[in-house]
């Protein structure tokens, strides 16, 4: 996937430009999506990020920021400089063809925390972890092997068992990237604000549903009137 990582950062630095009152004021909602293949994740945070009008982050997006290797140094230094301190990294490190995990980490955490100021759905990237105790819905969608296999089965035309070794290989795969870049546990749900077993629900839109009850409980909406969704999409 092409990602245009100037583009994103440019937008992060516009934000970060904002005088502090008027941010907090017109700041965009910020959901971070952690799922489980074959749960209907994907689905749920496309919904949700159309429902609210805000821009949806996925891994791919973020990842290809992290590696894009044509990023203007000034543009990356001036995102440096208005973060805060917590958030500095080494930007030129990203330029080099070989970036160690750690410079990864760094570089990661200080995208997804711009993105932050940006508002949106961050779905994937330990996005859960790295934006703990600011005011985000931190959200995760489950479903156990058999029903996600189930799923990819009939969504994919393929195998049940070969449905089921995704489904596997994928939650094995996710939760190495999570602890090794992180120290954390992938499915340890007091890392999150809600958790949604989707096994039994016919309809993921009655997920989207609950999701946004959990936006509004969480007072985020406030922060994004009605007004703002309808300039957003038509903006678009």
């Amino acid at each position: 996937m092409a990602v245009n990582a100037h583009a994103v950062i440019q937008a992060i630095v516009r934000a970060l430009e904002e005088p502090p009152a008027r941010a907090r004021q017109v700041r965009k909602p910020v959901i971070t999506i952690s799922r489980s293949v074959g749960s209907g994740g994907d689905y749920v945070a496309r919904a949700i990020a159309d429902r609210l009008g805000i821009e949806l982050y996925d891994s791919e997006i973020i990842s290809g920021i992290a590696r894009e290797a044509d990023v203007s140094a000034s543009l990356m230094q001036t995102l440096n400089e208005k973060l805060d301190a917590v958030d500095a990294w080494i930007y030129s490190a990203v330029f080099g063809k070989h970036v160690s995990r750690d410079e990864y980490v760094h570089f990661l955490s200080t995208v997804i925390r711009g993105l932050y100021h940006t508002g949106g759905v961050i779905l994937g990237r330990g996005g859960h972890v790295i934006l703990a105790g600011r005011d985000v819905l931190r959200l995760r969608i489950v479903g156990s092997v058999e029903a996600c296999a189930t799923r990819i089965s009939e969504e994919e035309g393929t195998s049940y068992a070969e449905a089921k070794r995704k489904v596997q290989e994928s939650t094995k795969k996710r939760g190495k990237f999570i602890w090794d870049m992180f120290h954390s546990r992938y499915n340890e749900p007091t890392n999150f604000d809600l958790v949604i077993n989707t096994d039994y629900f016919r309809r993921l839109d009655d997920v989207v549903e609950l999701v946004l009850l959990a936006v509004r409980a969480r007072g985020l909406d406030r922060k994004w009137s009605p007004q703002q969704v309808a300039a957003a999409k038509a903006g678009a």
